[in-house]
């Protein structure tokens, strides 16, 4: 097999960086704000861009090094969240600079929308191999589209037109309706950059309708709270030394012996017009193909942040030569984005807590490896989704931390990485439900 230094990768994996590097251009004129987006949809961005704004919490580094550490209720971050969107819109409400929060919201935004059209534009899947990047627009990979179409007195014809745009035919299962009313009707649908910026462009002429099409941001494909459960106590898969840890009174070594028993499930929605494959052997090709793809992207970045001392040490597969990091995909984490990237460098916690996530997850030399050995997925109803499943009880137990499904870090990465892969749609922490709450909130309240 043809081998390539670490360099030749490391100057690959900047493709994505220097595609990036362009100005905005026609079609984002349609994008939609983010208090008309957050209208429409209420997603892991609500809460991220508070955290964000607030520069909270303070120790969130901490808890992909330490979670042993983390110990925040998560019985009360509801609230928390509804007050936080409040602030977010508030125009009255300012940092530390005297600069409203709405607008350092809006700028935020702007480098994530901006981020999701680059990678939208500069995706490819060549061939049967892995994801990589192009400079060939026609090139791109379809990915999930946000569409909405604005008037007066919209109906039935309204969706059947748009979807018409796009070559969809409105009896099809290839888009996924979110939000309709008498003046605004919004839509998913899976296609590409290249195909969204004519559509957007050819049909958004003066007169009474509108049109938006926006790629889904990939914080957005994260469902509300559940960056907050996978990096909770009472949520953390259970390592087979963790026992030595928890205090040992009998009552809390019956919870912690009760919580062992059940499994976490990470809940992964395929973007639509990927699903409703007719056999169980189809679906699981595609979940390897993606899993192939999140390893990848997490080698990358693991080889893209050495020093050039240590990456003479390595040789690299072909195949990962045009493969970006995963770091440089996220969008919280992208280092050409203005805001973004100063936020980081002014040591921005939420920010931080990313960087650190990845670097001590699937960009780690450890790649999370026990984490997908010991991970099973089983396939959803009509297979337009799968459930990713982590149980301490099943299969060979994970026998290194720092590499399992135990440490927060691989979580954290791993739904980062499911967030900018372009056949999903959506994913979701789905806490147990049978004794999860109880156990978990006595396992908070006795740390």
């Amino acid at each position: 097999m043809k081998m390539l230094t670490v360099f030749a990768v490391i100057f690959a994996a900047v493709g994505l960086r220097s595609f990036s590097l362009v100005s905005a251009t026609d079609e984002r004129r349609y994008d939609l704000k983010l208090h008309e987006f957050t209208q429409i949809m209420r997603t892991g961005l609500d809460s991220e861009l508070a955290k964000i704004i607030h520069d909270s919490p303070r120790n969130a580094n901490a808890i992909a090094i330490y979670p042993y550490d983390d110990t925040r209720s998560m019985h009360v971050k509801r609230s928390n969240v509804r007050r936080r969107r409040m602030s977010i819109h508030d125009d009255t409400i300012t940092d530390d600079n005297s600069q409203p929060v709405s607008s350092i919201a809006e700028q935020v935004w702007e480098d994530i929308t901006q981020h999701s059209w680059n990678k939208a534009k500069s995706i490819q899947r060549y061939g049967h191999g892995g994801l990589s990047t192009t400079n060939n627009l026609k090139d791109a990979h379809p990915c999930p589209f946000l569409v909405c179409t604005r008037g007066h007195h919209l109906g039935r014809n309204s969706v059947k037109d748009t979807l018409a745009m796009f070559d969809i035919d409105e009896d099809d299962d290839q888009y996924v309706i979110v939000s309709s009313s008498s003046d605004e009707i919004c839509f998913i649908l899976s296609t590409t950059a290249h195909t969204a910026q004519h559509v957007v462009m050819d049909n958004n002429v003066e007169g009474s309708q509108h049109l938006v099409v926006m790629p889904l941001a990939d914080i957005s494909k994260i469902h509300v709270e559940t960056m907050d459960d996978v990096t909770s106590q009472g949520w953390t898969v259970p390592f087979h030394e963790e026992q030595r840890r928890v205090r040992n009174d009998e009552s809390t070594k019956n919870q912690t012996e009760t919580m062992n028993d059940w499994e976490r499930i990470l809940v992964v929605d395929f973007a639509p017009g990927l699903g409703g494959m007719k056999e169980e052997a189809q679906l699981l090709e595609v979940v390897n193909k993606m899993m192939g793809d999140v390893q990848d992207m997490g080698e990358v970045g693991w080889l893209t942040s050495m020093q050039k001392d240590e990456a003479e040490q390595f040789l690299v597969n072909e195949p990962i030569h045009h493969v970006p990091a995963l770091s440089d995909m996220f969008s919280l984490t992208s280092s050409i984005l203005p805001v973004l990237s100063t936020m980081r460098e002014d040591d921005n916690a939420r920010i931080q807590f990313w960087h650190v996530s990845f670097r001590n997850g699937l960009e780690s030399e450890h790649a999370c490896s026990e984490m997908f050995t010991t991970l099973f997925v089983k396939p959803r109803s009509d297979y337009f989704g799968f459930d990713i499943v982590f149980n301490p009880q099943d299969g060979p137990p994970a026998t290194h931390y720092e590499s399992s499904a135990s440490n927060p870090a691989c979580l954290v990465s791993l739904i980062a990485a499911l967030s900018v892969h372009p056949y999903v749609l959506s994913v979701e922490a789905n806490f147990p439900i049978y004794h999860g709450w109880n156990i978990a909130q006595k396992l908070d309240s006795a740390s």
